[in-house]
């Protein structure tokens, strides 16, 4: 009921919050663990009052006191997003909800899934991502920020609010379709200190700098966002924009719940706003399995082990998880007749071990044919014929069966109507 007011007061709940954020990786985890433990140990006593989730705890045999610490979150169910889907749909015809915040994801997996917060929710979430920056070590406030223009984007325009005319939290968007030279124009125009765009947006323009020699200034940090970065991309991207890249994991519906600093190999967890867990096959804790979310900020309808789609590895150290991979969620698998796969997380370490390769698109036609969109770069040490033979030669030692491979040289990769890029699309109708 006091949702209209709540909106309204959306920037002073966001200021709020980010007080009570740590904005420095700590080098000792003790006390942001246990902060993470009570606030868990809250939000599973105010889940249990909610039917959908009470259902699922009684039937793992689970109370909300079994749930001490965030590994115990292995003995719930997982939160699919057919699951969430399901129930935003009925929660959504609920008049309760009517001044709620309505987010849709894109749909890459998919169908779009929309998720409803409460508007503290949401300015807890805005906040979130303005400590991403400040744990880099940039002031949102005071710094200049230039972002690709989304639905969901205020004064996407362009007017200078009454704050920005004073220099504070300065922004500025730019047309992430529009021309690579009038993307790059607006960027040396600006001179952000940070930017942010989809990856494969950021790496149309990346290709077309390093191809043309159009220079594109380097801004003192930089984030491609929404897809994962693999290494040959890391690599052309701070050849192309510097060494300030800046990679934030999470999703539309839970956040930014950890980021990977310049020069880090691995990803560092918001332990006080999320816990982020590992399974396996059996949703047990694992070294290697997928990625399980679990928002502590999302309390009125909260996303409790959160499975998004994605792969990775991690590593436990003083009882605290650091993820060092992730697969990320756009890739389809690779199908065979019998209804086995082959993933992409298996293919990485031949395109991983070519440099050469700076973009590539596998699309299956057919159970015996792959077609192969590839970029090549400009100065590669080994010929389109070469690369061809190395990535035939290696992935068919990878797959379950030889394929045949038919090969489609491109100057870019264009992203999928969703603005992303899936790097498997399996066209065989399968199970």
């Amino acid at each position: 009921m006091f949702e209209k007011l709540q909106k309204k007061l959306g920037n002073v709940y966001l200021l709020f919050d980010l007080t009570k954020m740590k904005k420095k990786i700590p080098r000792d985890f003790s006390k942001v663990m246990d902060m993470q433990s009570r606030r868990l140990q809250k939000l599973m006593k105010k889940a249990y009052k909610i039917p959908f989730y009470r259902e699922r705890f009684d039937a793992a045999g689970v109370k909300p006191e079994d749930i001490k610490t965030g590994d115990d979150l292995a003995k719930l169910p997982l939160l699919t997003k057919d699951d969430l889907r399901e129930w935003m749909n009925q929660e959504l015809q609920n008049p309760k909800y009517k001044d709620w915040i309505v987010d849709t994801t894109s749909g890459s997996t998919g169908k779009p899934l929309s998720v409803l917060f409460s508007p503290k929710e949401k300015a807890y979430m805005k906040a979130n991502w303005f400590r991403v920056m400040m744990v880099a070590g940039y002031n949102p406030f005071f710094g200049k920020t230039m972002s690709r223009i989304n639905a969901h984007d205020e004064n996407a325009g362009g007017r200078d609010t009454f704050l920005q005319r004073f220099g504070i939290l300065r922004r500025k968007y730019v047309d992430q379709y529009a021309p690579e030279e009038e993307v790059i124009d607006a960027i040396n125009e600006y001179k952000p200190d940070w930017l942010y765009m989809n990856k494969t947006e950021l790496m149309r323009i990346v290709l077309y700098s390093n191809k043309t020699g159009k220079k594109i200034f380097h801004p003192r940090f930089y984030d491609p966002i929404s897809e994962k970065v693999d290494e040959n991309n890391r690599k052309l991207f701070i050849k192309t924009l510097g060494e300030g890249i800046i990679d934030s994991y999470g999703s539309a519906e839970t956040g930014a719940c950890m980021v990977r600093l310049p020069g880090k190999s691995y990803y560092v967890i918001h332990n006080d706003s999320f816990v982020v867990n590992v399974v396996d096959e059996q949703n047990q804790l694992a070294e290697e399995g997928k990625l399980v979310i679990t928002p502590l900020y999302k309390t009125d309808l909260p996303l409790i082990n959160y499975s998004i789609g994605d792969k990775a590895t991690c590593k436990v150290k003083n009882g605290v998880r650091f993820v060092t991979s992730v697969q990320g969620r756009m890739n389809d698998y690779f199908y065979y007749e019998d209804g086995s796969v082959t993933s992409f997380f298996e293919v990485t370490p031949v395109i991983a071990h070519c440099a050469d390769i700076l973009q590539i698109r596998f699309i299956e036609e057919t159970y015996d044919l792959i077609h192969v969109q590839i970029v090549r770069d400009d100065k590669a040490k080994m010929s389109r014929e070469e690369i061809e033979k190395y990535l035939v030669s290696n992935l068919n030692k990878i797959f379950k069966k030889p394929f045949a491979f038919e090969f489609e040289w491109m100057d870019s990769i264009p992203p999928d109507k969703n603005g992303k890029l899936r790097m498997i699309v399996c066209n065989v109708k399968h199970d």
